[in-house]
């Protein structure tokens, strides 16, 4: 019986992949301007940056960077092998009433979106709003969003992955391996 567990187990993620359930960007070699979010929302790439050993995170690789349709900027960050480790979607900024900027409401569908695509994890606009809410209420204009992430989780190959949602000058939502 032992044995058979990994074999069930293997064979449920090749049908949930075949199925409907998102698969992940992380980790994988995805050409963002030819998912269905890229499709959906109109990516246009705008800028190829080479990470050095200044680049705070990771000194190889490329930062890529995506003028969506509605305006908002998605950023991925591709190691050298060709996979992606981070994925950012920054939305412009909305002034809350004790002096914070967080994301628009209407922006937490495509947060959601974005998330379920890198992620391949189920998120909703109402998780989105819920940590957006618990940014303002830190009630600083130096916070860059709640400490507790959105998700995190583990990968098989024991990688740390996390998402997480920002407020103020990183307003919008992001998810990749050893996110603080």
């Amino acid at each position: 019986m032992r044995q058979l567990v990994p074999v069930l187990a293997l064979a449920a993620l090749g049908s949930a992949a075949a199925g409907g359930a998102p698969t992940s960007w992380l980790g994988q070699k995805v050409d963002p301007a030819g998912t269905t979010f890229c499709r959906t929302y109109g990516c246009k790439l705008v800028e190829v940056i080479q990470n050095g050993e200044s680049t705070l995170g990771w000194h190889d690789g490329t930062q890529r960077s995506y003028r969506l349709r509605g305006g908002s900027r998605m950023e991925v960050e591709v190691r050298l092998q060709g996979w992606i480790s981070n994925a950012r979607l920054l939305t412009e900024p909305q002034p809350q009433k004790n002096g914070t900027f967080a994301m628009h409401p209407a922006h937490y569908p495509l947060a959601a979106e974005f998330l379920s695509a890198v992620t391949g994890r189920r998120f909703s606009a109402e998780k989105i709003a819920a940590c957006e809410r618990a940014g303002v209420a830190l009630n600083s204009v130096d916070a860059y969003g709640p400490t507790a992430p959105l998700s995190h989780w583990t990968t098989p190959g024991s990688l740390q992955h996390k998402a997480r949602c920002g407020i103020n000058s990183q307003v919008g939502v992001w998810a990749g391996w050893m996110q603080q």
